[in-house]
């Protein structure tokens, strides 16, 4: 992901006896590490010090280290001196990308003699001592990044308008978004987010695919459709595509693999994509109707179950009969399994809620309020409070106590 100048310098950390002045003006030999060299190099270019060679000789490092190209070129605001824009700097990276590539720097020699090389095989110990760092979150517990994620529900549910909360929380967050609205045209963007937001964060970017003048590419041409979009956007962290099938490619007609192989090879693509941009990808698509043997919603989305065991975080919408209000059932690799409920504010979605404390009456929302607000408090002191009936009141708790919202010990009332 993006490395700020600070985190990079923590990362190849210099050491005291050495100074930018140690690292050759043009270092032919290209030794390759990364440790101080690369400290050097990139103090040198920092101040000014043949800036080209210093950079040339970090991005081949980088591109040998395994780094993808769009991790690298993300690292322009950390190299662009004074006087000069990042756009040029990132107009500078990407030809040294490309010719550290040509040279071979990136490439990875695997003995094609022995079956194991080129897999990483560690002991359980080994496994148990890595530190790896926090998931990377873009909404808390909903939305981790990188990421694939699959957001289904039947036509009319509100699946645009749950992409629309999302968006914005992110936007809000401080990162840039950029929403691809395949059924949609720039009239009726504009007035869902003045509905929704009347002043917007500047970080979020409409693609209306009604309202442009050539249709949305496909397959391997969406593939490179997003990486320009990254280009265009670097500190783009989330892309929302509504819909999916605005972006997929039909089969060919001649292949002989059947659609569990074709959908995991497709959703593998924009699994491996999204991480390789440091995304969170967002894919809208539609279930079927529920069947009575379905075990989990997972099971209702349209097509494919090579779709749901391809991508990382499953969402799936359902409506709550007798209700505005819509259910939204959550599971992936990364998120906990959650069923929720989406409250309806019409317009658009509240923050979700749990699904039991979501299906509360207003009394009852009163009653945990209050619970939460005053732990260990009585029910008399709930009865005073909200001016209510001792029986309506006994009735409420114990259905939240029966659901696991609250609990009572020695006739004091806490919120679990």
């Amino acid at each position: 992901m993006p490395m700020s100048f600070e985190d990079f310098m923590a990362a190849f950390p210099i050491q005291k006896d050495q100074t930018a002045s140690t690292v050759a003006s043009h270092d032919t030999s290209f030794f390759i590490d990364t440790g101080d060299k690369n400290a050097n190099r990139l103090r040198a270019a920092l101040n000014g010090e043949s800036w080209h060679s210093n950079v040339r000789d970090l991005v081949a490092s980088l591109v040998t280290a395994g780094l993808s190209d769009e991790f690298i070129a993300a690292l322009a605001p950390a190299v662009t001196l004074d006087g000069y824009t990042v756009a040029q700097t990132t107009a500078e990276l990407r030809p040294m990308i490309r010719g550290a590539r040509q040279k071979g720097f990136g490439e990875v020699h695997i003995d094609e003699d022995d079956p194991l090389a080129g897999y990483t095989i560690m002991s359980a110990q080994e496994l148990s001592a890595k530190v790896f760092p926090p998931i990377d979150w873009l909404i808390p517990k909903l939305l981790p990044k990188p990421a694939l994620t699959m957001l289904a529900g039947p036509p009319k549910v509100g699946k645009s308008w749950l992409c629309f909360f999302f968006a914005l929380q992110v936007a809000e967050a401080g990162h840039e978004v950029v929403y691809l609205a395949s059924e949609d045209n720039d009239c009726r963007l504009q007035s869902r987010l003045s509905a929704l937001c009347p002043f917007p964060p500047p970080d979020i970017h409409f693609i209306a695919g009604l309202s442009c003048e050539r249709p949305l590419p496909k397959g391997q041409a969406a593939h490179a459709f997003i990486r320009a979009l990254k280009a265009k956007y670097p500190a783009m962290k989330c892309l929302v595509v509504d819909t999916l099938a605005s972006i997929r490619a039909a089969p060919s007609s001649k292949t002989k693999k059947d659609e569990y192989t074709l959908s995991e090879e497709e959703f593998s693509g924009l699994r491996k994509l999204a991480h390789d941009l440091d995304l969170s990808i967002i894919l809208v698509h539609h279930t079927r109707k529920a069947k009575e043997g379905d075990a989990s919603p997972v099971e209702t989305i349209l097509g494919s179950q090579g779709i749901a065991a391809t991508v990382e975080t499953i969402m799936v919408m359902k409506p709550e009969i007798g209700s505005q209000d819509v259910g939204l059932y959550i599971t992936g690799k990364d998120v906990e399994q959650q069923e929720l409920v989406l409250p309806w504010q019409s317009p658009g979605f509240g923050w979700p809620q749990d699904m039991v404390e979501g299906r509360l009456g207003t009394f009852q929302q009163k009653c945990l309020e209050y619970i939460r607000a005053h732990p260990r408090c009585t029910q008399a002191a709930i009865v005073e409070h909200l001016s209510c009936d001792k029986g309506q009141l006994s009735a409420a708790v114990n259905k939240m106590i029966t659901s696991g919202l609250i609990s009572r010990r020695e006739g004091l009332l806490i919120a679990n």
